[in-house]
């Protein structure tokens, strides 16, 4: 009786830890296109972004890393959650460049994150 009430007990605990986990378990940037750390061709004028759980974007810069502007957004963001976001802008000129964005989960949380590339010079 001991070791059947033991299991049982053990068992509830492990539900409850999976349950918790599947919980816990934020939206998170998975790609995005242009990749962190990648040299792009000239004149990209969109990047994409992909997450692991639908996200509603409130916020996405494009700024150069050695001062200037941000890249001007040429639409609104999407009023509604979606696991992937395209946004355009004016086209880049050469240099360095970080993506900051600032979204809401479906689960109210706000996540935020960035990632780096560059864009060449024109052959």
């Amino acid at each position: 009786m001991r070791m059947r009430l033991l299991r049982s007990a053990i068992m509830a605990v492990l539900v409850m830890l999976t349950g918790t986990a599947a919980v816990l378990a934020h939206a998170r940037m998975v790609a995005s296109v242009p990749r962190d750390g990648t040299t792009v061709a000239a004149g990209l004028s969109e990047i994409e972004l992909s997450f692991s759980k639908p996200m509603r974007l409130t916020l996405v810069r494009v700024h150069p890393l050695k001062g200037g502007d941000d890249a001007v957004l040429t639409g609104s963001l999407p009023a509604a959650f979606a696991n992937a976001v395209t946004v355009g802008f004016a086209a880049l000129g050469p240099g360095a460049y970080a993506v900051s964005w600032t979204g809401v989960a479906e689960d109210g949380h706000v996540m935020k994150g960035s990632f780096a590339f560059s864009v060449a010079a024109p052959q």
